[in-house]
């Protein structure tokens, strides 16, 4: 009994579930059409007569604005200029919604004839809007014609919004609304394609400037593995030995000069016209370097005996530091570390030359220019590419958003689950990229 009840039970599930129905989104329009005529199928006669109804009233309007354009003063009183401007304001108003009457065709595809209702009111709006000072004047002049011609215009917009009514009770503002939707999903497609094909030309130039970088790395392989590279290695390491050597004897003196600084300024406050003395405190070795008398030799001697005879006051500590540097600082120590430090200079200075000139060096540095140049090209090729990828991932996310809407809307209107399947992209032709 148990089992016969579970066999029961699975065939009720079975007969009860119903699998969604796929639709594809390139065929929506089919769908669509399908739907509307299943649903307006019955109503067919009821718009169509909707539709001559409003024809008619058209043609009733027309006939009113022709009696209205012959129909004659009543008054005999009234002056040329009123007549004249009563004729101008006639002209004009008939003229205009003449023009807004004959220009009514009703489409017949349902989904066109919705959407020409859904402008209509907007267009009787603009109308009256354009014949508001034509419509004052004329009904001092012609009131009971103007009524009834503004009667059966307005018993017109009322046929056309019956029309609009019964598309709508029948849903078919979603169904355009759906439509709406994937015109857009299909101008994404479209733009997604066309950002896909940059990006094909971004990989294009990446892959121009990679093998230019690979050409580039072959040269400076070719130039590292010369004579004249080798030369510019042994100078190199010349030059860094000579500044090594620069540095050291240069810290020799900038020790010294420490020693004495505090007092050198004290003695330059009391002898501010000594110009030297003011170089020597902004920059030392570049002024000891040039100082060829050197200066700075007579200036310490004068400055121990300012600090011997208390002219020039230093503490203890320093007084005997400042002393102790001057007796070290001879003229013939200056002398000599001078010339060491002229000569290291001068050697840095010739040794950058060679470097200078080196074929390998001037080659060396026109490859890494163009290494430099390629990869910042290829860094701003990337960096487009990223844009490129972000704004596809922020469309596919709207195309995402409208598809979940159309199935939404679908699933309402046919009271069923869907499935949409997304055959869209495949049925976009690449020509149309150019339209975008």
């Amino acid at each position: 009994m148990v089992r016969f009840f579970d066999m029961f039970k699975k065939k009720q599930l079975s007969e009860e579930y119903v699998s969604p129905k796929e639709i594809e989104l390139s065929k929506i329009d089919k769908h669509m059409n399908f739907i509307l005529r299943d649903r307006l199928g019955p109503l067919n006669r009821q718009i169509n007569e909707k539709i001559i109804e409003a024809n008619d009233k058209k043609e009733e309007i027309i006939h009113e604005l022709r009696q209205l354009h012959k129909a004659n003063l009543m008054n005999p009183n009234i002056s040329q200029r009123e007549i004249q401007i009563m004729e101008g304001n006639r002209e004009n108003y008939i003229k205009r919604v003449s023009h807004f009457l004959t220009n009514i065709d009703i489409p017949k595809n349902y989904l066109e004839t919705y959407d020409y209702c859904l402008g209509f009111s907007k267009g009787i709006e603009e109308l009256f809007k354009e014949v508001q000072k034509n419509i004052f004047v004329l009904s001092n002049f012609f009131g009971n014609e103007l009524k009834t011609i503004n009667k059966e215009i307005t018993r017109l917009e009322q046929i056309i919004i019956d029309l609009r009514i019964h598309f709508e009770k029948n849903n078919i503002d979603v169904l355009k609304t759906i439509q709406d939707k994937i015109k857009q999903i299909t101008s994404h497609m479209l733009k997604i394609k066309k950002l896909e094909h940059e990006i094909i030309e971004q990989d294009a130039m990446l892959k121009e400037h990679a093998e230019r970088l690979k050409k580039l790395d072959e040269r400076i392989l070719t130039i590292t593995s010369g004579t004249d590279y080798r030369a510019l290695e042994s100078f190199k390491e010349d030059k860094q030995k000579a500044e090594s050597e620069f540095k050291g004897k240069s810290a020799v003196f900038g020790k010294y000069f420490s020693d004495i600084d505090t007092g050198l300024k004290k003695y330059y406050y009391r002898n501010p016209g000594k110009k030297i003395l003011r170089e020597y405190l902004s920059n030392a070795l570049e002024t000891f370097i040039k100082d060829s008398n050197l200066e700075l030799h007579e200036i310490l001697l004068d400055l121990k005996r300012s600090i011997m005879s208390d002219i020039i006051d230093l503490k203890d500590k320093k007084q005997e530091s400042t002393i102790a540097a001057i007796d070290n600082m001879t003229l013939e120590f200056l002398k000599d570390l001078q010339a060491e430090i002229r000569r290291l200079d001068d050697e840095k200075k010739h040794i950058q030359t060679k470097i200078t000139h080196n074929s390998a060096s001037l080659n060396l540095s026109e490859q890494q220019y163009w290494m430099s140049s390629t990869q910042s090209k290829i860094d701003e090729h990337i960096a487009v590419k990223e844009k490129l990828y972000k704004e596809i991932a922020k469309i596919n996310a709207e195309i995402a958003g409208l598809k979940s809407s159309i199935q939404e809307g679908l699933e309402k209107v046919l009271d069923e689950k869907i499935i949409i399947k997304d055959d869209l992209k495949e049925n976009i032709e690449g020509s149309e990229i150019e339209n975008i």
